[in-house]
């Protein structure tokens, strides 16, 4: 196994290692982010909307990005905002005021999201005949930061506290950002210019892509309203009472699990999307029920590691779905718009889970992700099994690299 990895370019090899980096950094404060930021202040229902916001910079500028990173070249817009966001980590991990810290985050968010288009294109052009074993080593890079990442914490975290960790984040960051700078050679060397033809909308966007969209946005939903809200971290903390160590020795064992979800989605070819699909939002929605609604973390670490396997499993599944119902011409507008959507709709979440969890529990926001999780299987059967003959070759690891906040 380790022998394809000799082979890939140096680019490859020094953006993945130094995104594990990073990565690594932040796991270890990140699923903690909503405790510190109730412990600076914020009340939940302020913390919930403060995660709607940083969800929306996270998905919304990666247009921009790769529209940047095609007309000036990819090396500048992977760099330059890392010699921003150390300084910005840096004074997160300072401040006291949970309002300030909001607001950087929201920025360093913007930030990162901005990369990530530019690195996906920088690998695909770097090692264009072995695509599949650079996206398959930066996946290796980025499921071991979840995994060591919270690990590292655990040990850490008595000692710094979550801003320490944050502080670390920023420097980090500093000797990631120049390795880049230095060792990475420009792969984008001819400016193309293209245009969308909005004429043809319903070519490039016909009905069985609009109701993957659709599936997709009502799992984003879910995923605001649990992995990527607020509320495991408060759940585990006020219900199942577990201290922040403990945590993420939970978030550490949750990553490991997602393994299986890997492996289960890359299954899609063989087995149907739609299959594994229904199969995964049936088993998901079930575990978001049961991780919600259990007292204590013995009974609720099963359903939190069930809930790993099937979220990276329906991750992996739709955006394979889409790809094979898609063609090369206009594969990279139907992903954007597909990101688009599931970042509004995923940044609805938070507010949302926050309203219901005022009103009763903190069961409510995984209640209201189940049950969105149900409704996507609405969409679903609307959608052909039949793939598009002009999709070209897919490959899922390259998917797998989006959902990265790469910073």
């Amino acid at each position: 196994m380790l022998a394809q990895y000799r082979r890939l370019s140096r680019n490859t090899v020094v953006l993945s290692m130094t995104v594990g980096l990073v990565l690594t950094a932040h796991f270890a404060w990140y699923p903690l982010l909503a405790l510190h930021l109730r412990e600076l202040g914020a009340t939940d229902f302020q913390v919930g909307v403060a995660f709607s916001v940083f969800t929306l910079a996270h998905y919304l500028p990666a247009m921009l990005g790769g529209v940047l990173a095609d007309r000036f070249g990819r090396k500048w817009i992977i760099t330059a905002p890392g010699f921003l966001l150390a300084p910005l980590y840096l004074v997160g991990g300072l401040t006291t005021d949970w309002l300030l810290l909001a607001g950087i985050l929201t920025l360093t968010n913007f930030l990162g999201a901005l990369q990530w288009p530019a690195m996906q294109a920088f690998m695909s052009e770097s090692d264009e005949a072995r695509r599949a074993t650079a996206f398959s080593f930066m996946e290796v890079m980025v499921l071991g930061a979840a995994i060591v990442g919270p690990l590292i914490s655990s040990v850490l975290l008595p000692v710094f506290g979550v801003a320490g960790l944050i502080l670390a984040h920023g420097i980090i960051l500093i000797p990631a950002t120049t390795a880049r700078a230095l060792v990475l050679k420009e792969t984008h060397h001819h400016l193309k210019g293209t245009t969308l033809d909005l004429g043809n909308w319903r070519t490039t966007f016909p009905g069985t892509i609009l109701w993957i969209v659709a599936a997709n946005a009502l799992f984003a939903l879910a995923l605001g309203l649990s992995f990527e809200g607020p509320f495991r971290a408060l759940l585990a903390n006020d219900v199942w009472r577990l201290n922040e160590v403990q945590i993420q020795w939970v978030n550490a064992a949750g990553a490991t699990a997602a393994l299986i979800g890997v492996w289960l989605g890359g299954k899609a070819d063989v087995w149907g999307g739609k299959r594994i699909w229904v199969f995964s939002a049936i088993g998901f929605s079930i575990t978001l029920a049961g991780w919600g609604l259990s007292p204590g973390w013995t009974t609720g670490i099963v359903f939190f590691l069930g809930a790993h396997i099937f979220y990276e499993t329906i991750f992996i599944v739709s955006e394979t779905m889409l790809a094979q119902h898609s063609t090369r011409a206009t594969r990279s507008s139907v992903f954007g718009f597909m990101t688009t959507v599931a970042g509004f709709s995923t940044a609805v979440g938070p507010t949302l889970g926050a309203w219901a969890a005022s009103l009763s529990s903190l069961a409510a926001p995984f209640l209201i992700g189940a049950a969105s999780m149900v409704a996507s299987l609405g969409p679903l059967t609307r959608v052909k099994d039949a793939v598009n003959p002009e999709a070209g070759e897919v490959i899922s690891e390259e998917f797998i690299a989006a959902q990265v906040q790469a910073d």
